[in-house]
């Protein structure tokens, strides 16, 4: 494959994947209460299934146009950087698909045990109520590493002298401002799921500027 043609390819993986994964997360439920709330929300949501899919099919376009980003700074002082944030970036996103997958698949799945069963309704959201803990402790652990992946991205684009300059800046800062809410937060409060915002679209406006870039050449 020509260079121009991959570095596009990565940069419309990346711009499709970040799409995905914020448009996902805008018509998301807001889940709150307890299990059997929860479980209720979940069994009324038609687009439950589209919305979860969504998210893990834009992590993987993700991390494929993170790869563009590597190779924008090959030969260049930011290339460590950038090949740690990638590296980084795998367990960030390994672990968000931790609590994905468990809400597309064993969520989906209890929250249409029948009501009318009763102790079989119960124990549903007793499973719901032991496995969803592991699930949430995976989704900080998550943020906190793609905290970690966009300052070591935004320090190598800064390395590369991608251009506009606040770029990498952005990246840098976005990271720093994930690891604090992963850290001082708890993983069921909503600012721990807000950890992602800033790194999310940092993805999205490195995809444009490298898709700019292109089209400039």
């Amino acid at each position: 494959m020509l260079t121009a043609s991959r570095a596009t390819t990565y940069a419309m993986c990346l711009l499709t994947g970040t799409l995905l994964t914020i448009v996902a997360a805008l018509v998301h439920p807001n889940l709150a209460g307890d299990g059997a709330v929860e479980l209720a929300m979940i069994a009324h949501s038609d687009a439950w299934l589209a919305i979860h899919w969504a998210l893990l099919f834009g992590f993987v376009l993700s991390l494929t146009g993170l790869l563009g980003v590597v190779d924008r700074c090959a030969g260049t002082p930011g290339e460590a950087e950038a090949r740690g944030g990638v590296m980084v970036g795998v367990f960030a996103y390994g672990a968000w698909m931790v609590v994905v997958t468990f809400m597309v698949g064993a969520g989906w799945t209890l929250a249409h045990v029948p009501a009318e069963g009763g102790a079989t309704a119960t124990q549903a959201v007793f499973v719901y109520d032991m496995i969803r803990p592991f699930a949430l402790a995976a989704q900080r652990v998550g943020a906190f590493a793609l905290g970690i992946s966009t300052c070591l991205l935004g320090w190598g684009a800064l390395g590369a002298r991608m251009k506009p300059q606040w770029l990498g800046w952005a990246g840098v800062a976005s990271g720093v401002i994930a690891i604090a809410l992963a850290v001082l937060f708890g993983e069921a409060t909503k600012a721990d799921q807000a950890a992602f915002v800033l790194p999310v679209l940092w993805q999205f406006v490195t995809a444009v500027v490298l898709l700019a870039e292109r089209s400039r050449a």
